[in-house]
């Protein structure tokens, strides 16, 4: 299987890095094919359209995004929860997947990780799962870490 995994995350070192980390190396020692791709310390640009209403071409980036997210069976969104929704970097990749909706209809699995300082996951689970289910995409489950400040308070969580 390919799994794409989308990091979302503003912080390199913060504690959504550090989970979907586990998750990557988890999915290597299975023997799952992993391709990551940084949205979150590398933003991808916002949708941009002109006076007519035409989006702005694809960049490079975007264009690789875009191949990634064809040949991948499983896509993993990876973000904090910024007040019950996702990063402004995770907002800019979906706003572009929602764009490429009919060139990435397909079989695949789609899967949330998301980390926040409060407990409460039904919004952000919920985007998420409309989001996939409007690909036509199976939602996978979630990793969800709560009331997590930094990820220094990942050492309460079992390896």
């Amino acid at each position: 299987m390919n799994l794409l995994v989308i990091k979302g995350s503003p912080q390199k070192d913060g504690a959504t890095t550090a989970i979907t980390n586990k998750l990557i190396d988890g999915a290597q020692a299975g023997g799952q094919t992993i391709t990551q791709y940084e949205a979150g310390t590398d933003p991808v640009p916002p949708l941009i359209a002109d006076d007519n209403g035409d989006f702005a071409p694809d960049n490079d980036r975007l264009k690789e995004l875009l191949k990634e997210l064809k040949s991948a069976d499983i896509v993993v969104c990876s973000t904090p929860m910024f007040f019950f929704g996702m990063s402004a970097q995770m907002k800019a990749v979906v706003d572009h997947i929602m764009r490429w909706n009919e060139q990435l209809k397909a079989p695949k699995i789609g899967i949330l990780v998301a980390v926040a300082p409060v407990d409460n996951f039904d919004h952000i689970k919920s985007e998420f799962k409309a989001i996939f289910a409007s690909l036509g995409w199976t939602f996978g489950g979630q990793v969800l870490a709560g009331k997590i400040a930094d990820a220094d308070h990942l050492r309460f969580y079992p390896e």
